[in-house]
């Protein structure tokens, strides 16, 4: 990806730049209760790139993205119209994912403008969905600033989303006004702290529209010579904004402490996306949903009732090493359990059992696997997910 300019060096040449070049081959396989026949999805993702050096303060950068498929195609992508299959939502598709232009000439800031992919923070809130094969991207301008003494800033304003849909689909594109701001401490003796105001008005889509304020403290803290314990600790409030038709109130909370030793790693987690007593409940459009609530993505909209989720992630990173085990040197493993249910009623959504394995091959290919198994009680239905990846990243 994209290079960081170096501190004093204003000016090295448009032609001393960075070429990048991302490929990504997926088999998705979905069972889903409520479809008579199950998703088989074999798509390729080709990601070029290329970012200049500087000139007088200047860099830009253009990304295309092209999506095709190279083997089944028994699935539901959102437009295809094949309706009996599960969605899997990877569309064949030609784009232009990035051009931006950014400008350094202030000091300890950088401007932004054009289309640009933004994963902020832990992407609770905006991502670039970067796990489905067409990124969501943005259209529209930022500021990155360090001028402020302990302080990072950042204000961002988006006039149109460009979602993983495509162009071809009616929803591929969200005509918006939506502004950004978020406030990141240095390291204080508590943590770090980061505040922020996400104000989303989605002219397309207005059911989706909403402006939430929230803040959070997380850090790390040794705990003896091997052992280090990390936490996270969230609270937000979202309200009816634009031209969202319904006026409401709903909370959020996300609690995330971790130990950490040697590699392995265990979490419990609880999120909570309330509800304004079942009117409308705490949404996040722009999200990398796919993180959150488990790999089925029952929850990618948050039902209007909340939703609570209470789980589990252990995980554990083999060490870069030599010997008889040398291949598997960077191996990830990580499972999760979840238990789910409303903020509003305390209804029983049902439980998930999510796995994912990660190897690097050398210095620019991986493999992966993942594995997804929501079992409904009283919302939507039995899913069940395997998902085996292979991709080339230069």
């Amino acid at each position: 990806m994209a290079q960081e300019r170096p501190d004093g060096v204003p000016h090295t040449g448009i032609m001393n730049g960075e070429i990048w070049f991302a490929s990504r081959y997926r088999y998705e396989f979905v069972e889903q209760a409520d479809k008579p026949a199950d998703a088989r999805a074999s798509t390729l993702r080709i990601a070029p790139g290329f970012e200049t050096g500087y000139f007088h303060g200047f860099r830009a950068a253009a990304e295309g993205e092209f999506v095709v498929q190279v083997g089944p195609g028994d699935y539901n992508d959102t437009i295809n119209g094949k309706t009996q299959y599960p969605v899997v939502a990877d569309v064949p598709s030609s784009e232009l994912d990035q051009a931006y232009l950014e400008s350094f000439h202030l000091p300890g800031t950088v401007i932004k403008g054009g289309r640009y992919a933004e994963n902020l923070d832990n992407m609770r809130y905006v991502g670039s969905v970067a796990w489905r094969q067409n990124d969501q991207t943005f259209d529209g301008a930022k500021v990155t600033t360090e001028a402020f003494p302990g302080v990072t800033a950042l204000y961002a304003y988006i006039g149109n989303v460009n979602r993983i849909f495509s162009d071809d689909s009616e929803v591929g594109n969200l005509n918006s006004n939506i502004h950004l701001m978020h406030l990141k401490s240095d390291p204080l003796p508590l943590g770090t702290l980061t505040g922020y105001a996400y104000l989303m008005d989605i002219y397309d889509a207005p059911a989706l529209s909403n402006a939430s304020y929230g803040g959070f403290v997380e850090g790390e803290r040794a705990l003896g010579s091997a052992v280090t314990f990390d936490y996270r600790v969230e609270l937000a409030l979202q309200t009816d904004y634009g031209d969202q038709p319904v006026q409401y109130d709903a909370p959020y909370a996300r609690v995330a402490p971790g130990l950490s030793w040697e590699g392995f790693r265990v979490s419990p987690v609880y999120e909570l996306l309330g509800s304004d007593d079942g009117k409308a409940a705490f949404q996040t459009p722009l999200a990398t949903g796919h993180i959150f609530n488990g790999f089925a993505d029952i929850f990618l909209v948050t039902p209007a009732t909340g939703l609570q989720d209470f789980f589990v992630e252990a995980s554990y990173k083999m060490p870069e090493k030599g010997g008889s085990l040398g291949w598997l040197s960077g191996l990830l493993l990580l499972t999760q359990y979840h238990e789910f249910r409303s903020d509003f009623r305390d209804i029983a959504y049902g439980s998930e059992f999510d796995a994912y394995a990660n190897l690097p091959l050398g210095y620019v290919f991986y493999a992966e696997v993942k594995y997804a198994n929501y079992r409904a009680d009283e919302y939507a239905t039995n899913t069940e997910k395997v998902i085996f990846g292979f991709g080339y990243v230069y």
